[in-house]
């Protein structure tokens, strides 16, 4: 995108930018730590004209509240939904209110602003914005002074200048981030880290070689102090095996050197197919426990079912 549409003249951008919307929507969505702010509640992607204002509301407090923390990305996020709800209440409201919205909304969960002010003015939930309100929730997500907002609501000639703008501060704050992915955010090399950086030209192989290793270290040492030899062996990694009883329809046949399994004849008789394979990869980590219980199978290089469950 530096290289094709924001190295352009700004009063070029936008036209470039409308040519190419929908890839640039769908990476942003996919990709990058703002999303693409218009969205309908069945998850449509749309322009912010064709929402309606308890969808622009709910989804302001989606990508500018953190549900987990009950806080909000900035204080500065929350005026803008505040200075947003006023406006809507100015526009669905045919009389001066005896208490203001806004007044009640500090005693709601932030996540229910858009069904409380869609219960006040049904309207709300059914009116889709007008263009000079639009227009002011733009001017909103832009006012000066303010932190940036998580999502990107227009493409303009601001574009380039809104999805570089405080870059950094999201890769210290993932939870302000979509989905918490931090491959979302552009994470830099600061000065803690640079001291580590003792190698010109250092291939990024031998960095991340040198991370894994030195955890594996320091994984060594902590749980098992640095001796190898107490390290235990196990033939593949998973959730211990629980030994399971199969009904009285098959009978099992012990010696000291098989296991015979005898099904019946009768198929409505026969065992639940996942209690079947537990049983016969046995009670204990083994590669017959893995090869049994694992869904798919590497052949080759191409993923494809396991077809010996099938077969058994």
């Amino acid at each position: 995108m530096h290289d094709t549409i924001l190295n352009q003249p700004r009063d070029k951008r936008k036209a470039l930018l409308l040519a190419n919307k929908d890839k640039i929507i769908s990476r942003l969505n996919n990709d990058y730590m703002r999303p693409w702010f218009g969205q309908k509640t069945d998850g449509r992607v749309v322009d912010l004209e064709e929402m309606t204002y308890t969808e622009a509301i709910g989804r302001a407090v989606e990508l500018m509240y953190i549900k987990h923390q009950r806080q909000w990305t900035h204080e500065s996020h929350y005026q803008i939904v505040i200075d947003f709800a006023k406006r809507c209440e100015c526009r669905m409201s045919r009389h001066v209110p005896a208490v203001p919205m806004i007044d009640m909304l500090g005693d709601i969960d932030p996540t229910e602003y858009a069904d409380f002010v869609g219960g006040m003015y049904p309207e709300a939930a059914t009116t889709t914005l007008l263009s000079e309100d639009a227009e002011f929730f733009k001017m909103l997500c832009k006012r000066r002074g303010q932190k940036s907002p998580m999502f990107v609501v227009d493409l303009d000639k601001d574009f380039g200048l809104l999805i570089q703008k405080d870059s950094i501060w999201p890769s210290e704050h993932l939870d302000a981030v979509v989905d918490q992915d931090p491959q979302r955010v552009g994470i830099q090399q600061g000065p803690v880290a640079a001291r580590y950086s003792t190698v010109v030209d250092e291939p990024v192989k031998t960095i991340l070689d040198k991370i894994y290793h030195k955890h594996i270290a320091a994984l060594k040492e902590r749980l098992y102090g640095g001796d190898e030899s107490s390290i235990p062996v196990v033939e593949y990694l998973c959730a211990d095996p629980v030994a399971v009883d199969l009904p009285d329809s098959v009978a099992v046949r012990d010696s000291e050197t098989e296991r015979v399994f005898v099904l019946p004849e009768d198929t409505n008789q026969l065992p639940d197919t996942g209690l079947w394979l537990q049983a016969v990869a046995g009670p204990c980590k083994s590669w017959l426990q893995a090869w049994l219980n694992a869904p798919v199978v590497l052949q080759g290089t191409k993923y494809t079912e396991n077809k010996l469950r099938r077969l058994l």
